[in-house]
């Protein structure tokens, strides 16, 4: 078993629950960081197999500098997955978050002596040129393409969807730079890791209700009911970015390490015939062979060598989903 106490943002989040449920399987002690103390008594509940491994602690706003002041003494780890989502189509709200509370938080472990590891959840969209895969392009870790963004550019799309896309796009890339621009400029004490999912989808540990629905999943749910998927076909598991996170805390796992996390690559076609195969009996599901959309191109066996990353199959991973989704619309019929 693991030991230590691990300090994590964005527990009350998909990523963030489901990973700090693998850390505490392992054996690792939590300090939750929650905006509000009112999220307390949820996270309790899902968590309450491991409630003598919980503290609690409030960072109402990431962006202030001095949101984690204090907030780190004793701790060995850091998991930061906070990266609150924007409902406006400012730059600001989008940029902001994403770079000051990443910086905010390296600034404050690197004050903390007892901290021996930083783990970053990025997006594999950080190693994305905003201009897209370059043609013939794989995206891995280290790809060497020009992931320099100009803050001052339009980032506006021909809908709201697309603008906000492009703005959440330019933020991941922003903080990822800004992360190893910490390290070089720094050079903080702990180890520094990044971790890059593709698009993350499963069972939500907090989800409730149908309406609770949000963010990936969500996309997943509504490109399955109107057939129309708005985004690449490339996924991977929520349980496969939780183990990720945990296994990146091992020793053996050295500074400056990132890692893509992107399952076998699928097609949409391959989404339909799965739900033909397993809920032909539910009539909500549009999806057809027709639909549109590619996968993008990543490679994500990286994280299989060095993380021990066993992906989970697509199957298995859109009826997590489904089964969650449809179990709460039927149990409230």
């Amino acid at each position: 078993m693991a030991s230590g106490l691990v300090f994590i943002t964005g527990a009350t989040g998909f990523i963030g629950s489901a990973t700090a449920l693998a850390a505490l399987k392992a054996g690792y002690r939590l300090r939750i960081a929650i905006r509000r103390e009112s999220q307390i008594e949820k996270i309790k509940s899902v968590f309450s197999e491991y409630a003598d491994s919980l503290e609690f602690t409030i960072v109402p706003e990431i962006v202030a500098e001095d949101a984690y002041t204090g907030k780190l003494g004793g701790v060995d780890f850091v998991l930061h997955i906070a990266s609150p989502m924007p409902r406006t189509l400012d730059k600001t709200d989008y940029f902001d978050p994403a770079i000051k509370g990443t910086v905010n938080i390296l600034e404050e472990a690197s004050k903390v002596p007892s901290v021996k590891k930083v783990v970053i959840t990025s997006s594999v969209l950080s190693l994305i040129p905003l201009a897209g895969v370059p043609e013939g392009g794989i995206v891995t870790e280290e790809s060497g393409w020009d992931l320099s963004v100009d803050v001052n550019s339009d980032f506006s799309g021909p809908t709201n969807q697309a603008t906000a896309f492009s703005l959440y796009r330019a933020s991941k890339i922003l903080a990822n730079n800004a992360t190893w621009d910490f390290q070089k400029q720094k050079k903080p004490h702990f180890d520094l890791v990044t971790i890059h999912p593709t698009f993350v989808y499963g069972r939500d540990l907090l989800q409730t209700t149908p309406e609770e629905i949000g963010g990936t999943n969500a996309l997943l749910w509504n490109a399955l009911t109107s057939g129309e998927p708005s985004l690449w076909s490339s996924y991977v598991n929520v349980r496969d970015v939780a183990t990720a996170h945990i296994n990146a805390l091992d020793s053996r796992i050295t500074d400056g390490s990132s890692y893509a996390l992107a399952a076998k690559k699928t097609t949409w076609k391959e989404v339909a015939r799965l739900l033909k195969k397993n809920y032909a009996d539910i009539g909500r599901f549009k999806l057809t062979d027709n639909a549109p959309g590619s996968p993008l191109p990543i490679d994500g066996s990286k994280a299989e060598r060095e993380l021990g990353i066993d992906y989970v199959s697509l199957e298995t991973t859109i009826k997590d989903v489904v089964d969650q989704n449809v179990g709460l619309i039927e149990a409230r019929a």
